[in-house]
């Protein structure tokens, strides 16, 4: 299995960094921390069953990624006294979405 930030390529990793509006080098390894992190915890809400490989012609896991990592890069350090939800607006409507997709994909998978 390999790690989200080893799937993407160069361009795809850039248009991350300007998501999170990063322009600075220095902090690649950490944003490629907080996204193979944040892709695992997507993943596994999805399906525990899936990699990240599963989703890398998946649009909507992208956002995902990106939303949720953009919250975890800003919000890092913060203290447990500081209210953050546990999840970036809309992550977890696409977490439904993928949900059901692949629970109507496995269903159309076993009648065919």
């Amino acid at each position: 299995m390999k790690n989200y930030s080893e799937l993407i390529d160069e361009e795809q990793f850039k248009q991350i960094k300007n998501y999170l509006k990063v322009d600075i080098d220095f902090e690649d390894e950490l944003i490629k921390e907080f996204l193979d992190s944040v892709a695992l915890i997507l993943i596994d809400a999805i399906d525990i069953r899936k990699f990240p490989e599963d989703f890398m012609d998946e649009p909507r896991f992208h956002l995902a990624v990106k939303k949720q990592a953009k919250e975890e890069y800003e919000h890092r350090g913060l203290t447990a006294d500081t209210m953050r939800y546990s999840l970036a607006n809309g992550v977890d409507n696409i977490i439904h979405q993928l949900r059901v997709k692949g629970v109507v994909d496995s269903d159309n998978s076993q009648t065919q």
